[in-house]
């Protein structure tokens, strides 16, 4: 991945359509993360944002970028929520955070959703104009 400029190209698409479509104000630090102990594991990590650095990590071992890409829109809407303030408004170091915390149960809610979009989106459009 690191080296793969079809994968960088496309991950600074999705980073400028989110910029766009959210009004993104600060630049998370990216950190793609190789770790083939954890790639091996069937519900290994896939990535994380840390909102006291902004910085997100995606785990690549083993995935396909497409993937990596989902998974960096996803973690991209943590970021925005944290710029509004959201994700001070919760405890999610308790790993059932996301069945036992309403608000955090929300959030995961809109990454999975706004992400999701934020992927199909710049996808349908990067294939629209290639034709």
């Amino acid at each position: 991945m690191n080296n793969n400029p079809e994968f960088h190209k496309a991950a600074a698409g999705i980073y400028r359509d989110a910029v766009n479509k959210f009004g993104i104000q600060n630049t998370p630090k990216l950190v793609l993360r190789k770790d083939e102990e954890n790639g091996s594991k069937t519900l290994g990590r896939t990535a994380y944002y840390d909102p006291e650095n902004y910085t997100i990590v995606l785990y690549i071992s083993g995935r396909h970028p497409k993937d990596i890409l989902r998974s960096f829109a996803h973690e991209l809407i943590h970021h925005v929520q944290n710029e509004r303030g959201d994700l001070q408004m919760g405890d999610a170091s308790n790993p059932q955070y996301a069945q036992q915390d309403d608000h955090l149960r929300n959030m995961e809610k809109e990454a999975y959703l706004e992400g999701n979009l934020l992927m199909r989106d710049f996808e349908d459009n990067f294939k629209y104009q290639q034709q």
